[in-house]
């Protein structure tokens, strides 16, 4: 039992690292351009780098993890993450901090393969659901963290990478703890056995196509929001950037209150029921008229999605016997590759039909995965009625 804690504690710290150097990199924009004298478009692109590595270590874990093995991926990945944190706050240059961004990126996306294959490995049932949510409920922790200790760095004339050598050293202390643990728990018994007990079924893959869809919505929100609500109500546009603010704030308490709701609920029901939630708000939020009320709004779309990307592993999982490392992966990539490309389809999207548009897109994309749920669970049902039959 002590080994299982230690390896999920080895999980919740991947998911707080890379959200370490995910959500404070916008306060760290104009610091880096500064120190650098760079121009704050070329260093607003580095986020694209730390995203695009990310999207291209979940695809590289999809092969590597059952060759190299769990624990030695593990080890590699944060020794190479602290000592790339190191890098950062030496970097000569911004070539280098790019570098370092992008091989971050690349290993913390491995690093989250690792973490829901952990969990799935080590914890089956209503208490895997609950361990990959709680995941979610680190990461948004971490969203807290961290940009704390950036703005105190900042505020006292600290170097801008301080934040970031913070989450160097976790991820150093992770890599030793990986060291010290036995991960026989994870591991298959050869790469043979382990394809054979890669199963793939309608559920698990509409789990991956469930969750790109959730993120194309979500980051589609979370990109053109501000700009709507600036020309809806034609407020400035530092007054509606508080949507964002709103949005992350609910996410932490969601995240929090729905590792207490998954314990006690089916993953399907819990997924459906917030998938819901988010397409009967998002409609409200793209058709009001009423200002006020939009905070309100916002507050409970962040509430209800803050646990959306691990819910959808765990959802996809449930729907094979024994979930390999392949299966985790394949869900984390569809989730990255939503994300990653959100921005570049709604801004095609955008200059074509227009902003209003887009917005109305959204709990339309929401509405398809809704119907998706539906037609998954039906399928679940199906194939437990005939394998009670049988």
């Amino acid at each position: 039992m002590k080994n299982k804690i230690t390896l999920t504690v080895i999980s919740f710290l991947a998911n707080f690292i890379m959200a370490g150097f995910a959500t404070q990199f916008g306060m760290l924009v104009e610091p880096i351009a500064n120190s650098f004298s760079a121009n704050v478009n070329e260093v607003a692109s580095i986020f694209s780098l730390l995203n695009g590595g990310a999207l291209a270590g979940t695809i590289a874990a999809f092969f590597l993890i059952e060759k190299v093995g769990i624990k030695r991926m593990t080890i590699l990945c944060y020794g190479v993450i602290a000592l790339s944190a190191l890098s950062l706050y030496v970097a000569p240059s911004l070539l280098i901090v790019m570098l370092c961004m992008t091989v971050i990126g690349f290993c913390g996306g491995v690093g989250l393969c690792i973490a829901g294959t952990i969990v799935v490995s080590v914890w089956k049932d209503k208490i895997q659901s609950t361990m990959l949510v709680v995941q979610d409920a680190t990461f948004n922790i971490a969203g807290v963290v961290f940009p704390m200790i950036t703005t105190y760095a900042l505020t006292n004339a600290m170097n801008w990478s301080i934040s970031y050598l913070s989450v160097g050293v976790v991820a150093l202390a992770t890599m030793f703890v990986a060291l010290l643990t036995n991960f026989n728990q994870c591991s298959g018994d050869s790469g043979s056995e382990q394809e054979a007990k890669s199963e793939w079924n309608f559920g698990i893959i509409s789990g991956g196509v469930g969750l790109f869809l959730g993120m194309l919505a979500l980051y589609t929100f979370l990109t053109w929001a501000p700009m709507f609500v600036k020309e809806k109500f034609d407020i400035p546009f530092e007054q509606a950037g508080n949507i964002i603010t709103q949005y992350w704030s609910a996410a932490l308490i969601g995240a929090l209150v729905s590792t207490v709701i998954v314990s006690r609920m089916k993953i399907q029901y819990f997924l459906l029921t917030i998938i819901s939630v988010a397409m009967v708000i998002t409609s409200i939020i793209v058709t009001t008229d009423n200002l006020e009320s939009l905070s309100y709004l916002t507050y409970g779309y962040g509430f209800a999605c803050a646990a959306l990307y691990n819910a959808f592993i765990a959802y996809g999982v449930s729907f094979v016997r024994n979930a390999s490392s392949k299966n985790v992966s394949y869900i984390l990539i569809s989730g990255s590759a939503g994300a990653m490309f959100s921005p570049a389809i709604s801004s095609v999207m955008e200059s074509v039909v227009g902003l209003q548009t887009v917005m109305y897109a959204i709990p339309v994309i929401y509405a398809v995965v809704v119907a998706m749920l539906l037609m998954s669970m039906k399928y679940k049902g199906t194939v437990t009625a005939h394998a009670n039959a049988a």
